[in-house]
């Protein structure tokens, strides 16, 4: 019988505790896996958007600005753990065709600034930054070891 295996859909994010995979795809939105081999234990989140129009008291992972400290509280870490922690970001892509002029910011690489930001300023390692291009993007992910899969998804028309 195979490890038990977990979706992490859109707005959420799911802790994955040893023998469990975790897996999400993604379009314009990004992925953001720590992983804590040493506990071996990950957190894999979802955010649709970089961060709230306006401030609010959402406990999901909708928005990247806040998803990260929520992330660090599921998984148990505080800061003196941080070092042991690996990061992975993925997805972020350019799923349509925006004219600039009209947009504030283009999702998908607002999404990915952003993630990298807030990761940078706690100091964890990013282990691995697939993002971008015009595809979506599968992230596979095994809580007992931290090995992980991006995979690239075709457009379908």
């Amino acid at each position: 019988m195979g490890k038990p295996e977990y979706h992490v859909r859109i707005g959420q994010m799911i802790v994955g505790a040893e023998g469990e995979i975790l897996k999400t795809v993604l379009g314009s939105c990004v992925g953001i896996a720590l992983i804590w081999k040493k506990q071996n234990k990950s957190v894999l989140a979802h955010c649709l958007l970089p961060y709230p129009v306006s401030p609010q008291e959402d406990k999901d992972a909708r928005y990247v600005s806040l998803t990260l400290p929520r992330m660090l509280e599921r998984l148990g870490a505080g800061p003196s753990d941080y070092s042991e922690l690996e990061a992975l970001v993925a997805g972020g892509g350019q799923m349509m065709e925006v004219e600039q002029p009209y947009t504030k910011f283009v999702v998908g690489e607002e999404n990915l600034k952003i993630a990298k930001q807030c990761i940078e300023k706690l100091k964890i390692k990013i282990v691995a930054f697939q993002c971008g291009g015009d595809q979506g993007t599968k992230i596979t992910l095994d809580s007992s070891s931290g090995h992980f899969e991006v995979e690239k998804v075709p457009k379908v028309a």
